[in-house]
C-alpha cells in the first residue's frame, strides 16, 4: 500500500449533457489549528495538526452568482482536516467540507474535498501586484457533490481570502470569496 493516500472527488460525467452556472459567494468566518511538536525539514522548522474552518456564505452584488437560491444567505461551510505549516507561515490545509443551509434547518447541501494554501499569491506582475508568498492571503479550491435535492449538481470553486494561519490553539479570521461553477448533469 502506498504511503500517499488516494482521495476520491466527484468527477464530471463524459457521456451526459451537462449545464453550467457561475457560483459566487462572500465568505466570512474563522479557523483554528492544534499543532503537534515541531520537526525539521530542509525548508525550515515545520508543524502539523488538526484544523477546522467555519465560514458563513452570503450573496454578493455581483451578477456572477447565477443561481443564488441554491445556497441561501447564511449557509455554513464547515471543513475539518489537517494543516502542514512552516515557521514562516507557508501552509497547506487539506480535508473534507460540507455546506449546509442556515440554521435551524441546517439541511446538507454539498459535501466534498477542500485544499487551501496560506501565503500564496497567483496574480503576479505584469497583470496584478501579488507576490508569490503573499502575506495574510490564502487560496485554494473545493470540489463537492450536491446532496438530497441537489444531487444532480457538482460544485467546483476557488477560495480566495484574507487571513493568516493562527498560532497553535488560537482562532483567526477569514474574509474572502468562493467563486466557481455549478455543473448540473440532469441526464445522468
Amino acid at each position: 500500500m502506498s504511503p500517499i493516500a488516494n482521495v476520491m472527488i466527484p468527477g464530471v460525467p463524459s457521456n451526459c449533457n451537462c449545464c453550467l452556472s457561475q457560483f459566487h459567494k462572500k465568505v466570512q468566518g474563522e479557523r483554528e489549528a492544534k499543532f503537534g511538536p515541531p520537526y525539521g525539514c530542509d525548508t525550515g522548522q515545520t508543524v502539523r495538526g488538526a484544523t477546522w474552518i467555519r465560514l458563513t456564505l452570503n450573496p454578493t452584488d455581483s451578477p456572477c452568482d447565477q443561481n443564488p437560491g441554491l445556497v441561501p444567505r447564511g449557509s455554513v461551510l464547515k471543513a475539518d482536516g489537517n494543516t502542514i505549516r512552516r515557521a514562516d507561515g507557508f501552509a497547506h490545509f487539506f480535508g473534507q467540507f460540507t455546506i449546509s443551509a442556515p440554521p435551524p434547518a441546517g439541511t446538507l447541501l454539498f459535501k466534498g474535498r477542500v485544499e487551501v494554501i496560506d501565503r500564496i499569491g497567483t496574480h503576479h506582475p505584469p497583470f496584478c501586484q501579488e507576490v508569490c508568498n503573499q502575506p495574510e492571503h490564502l487560496e485554494g479550491w473545493l470540489v463537492g457533490k450536491g446532496q438530497g435535492n441537489l444531487s444532480s449538481l457538482i460544485l467546483r470553486a476557488l477560495i480566495v481570502a484574507k487571513g493568516y494561519m493562527p498560532p497553535d490553539g488560537k482562532v483567526s479570521a477569514i474574509d474572502g470569496f468562493l467563486n466557481g461553477v455549478l455543473i448540473r448533469c440532469p441526464d445522468c
